[in-house]
């Protein structure tokens, strides 16, 4: 069984790297997330019932460059990511280097309403902050990559 498992990780890993998606997760050393805080310049103000300190978007280009080039994203590579926070800005994230990365665009096709759901939950009060960043941080670090390509040898 770990065998297969270790085969299936490896077996991702090159499938993933061969189509191109690199990164599939966030480099947890180069974005572990950093949340929105009134020291921050971005700070605007506080929200929802929680009283969430809340960041506006500011993300130059030249930033972004220096994102791409700290995941070795080739910059003929740029177009098919986005530059995502890890924390989303509408959940208490920030815009500092440690809560930015690039996200492959059919990674993030993946969960296309989770981070608008999830936000609606967390501004009318049916979940907190911390349930609402372990919602997205679970699914950005498990994305749900198709192993069908395998079921052959595995079953």
């Amino acid at each position: 069984m770990i065998r297969t498992i270790s085969f299936l990780i490896v077996a991702l890993s090159f499938t993933t790297a061969m189509a191109g998606l690199e990164p599939v997760i966030p480099d947890p050393e180069l974005t572990p997330g950093e949340l929105c805080d009134t020291r921050d310049s971005d700070f605007k103000e506080y929200r929802y019932e929680e009283r969430i300190p809340y960041c506006e978007r500011n993300v130059t280009s030249s930033r972004k460059k220096d994102i791409y080039r700290d995941y070795n994203v080739s910059l003929k590579k740029k177009y098919n990511y986005t530059i995502d926070h890890f924390i989303p800005l509408s959940l208490g994230g920030n815009n500092s280097d440690e809560n930015l990365w690039p996200e492959h665009i059919k990674i993030k096709e993946l969960r296309k309403n989770l981070e608008l759901e999830t936000y609606l939950d967390l501004r009318d009060g049916r979940i907190t902050q911390e349930e609402a960043i372990n919602i997205i941080v679970e699914a950005k670090l498990n994305p749900p990559i198709q192993i069908s390509a395998f079921e052959d040898i595995l079953y």
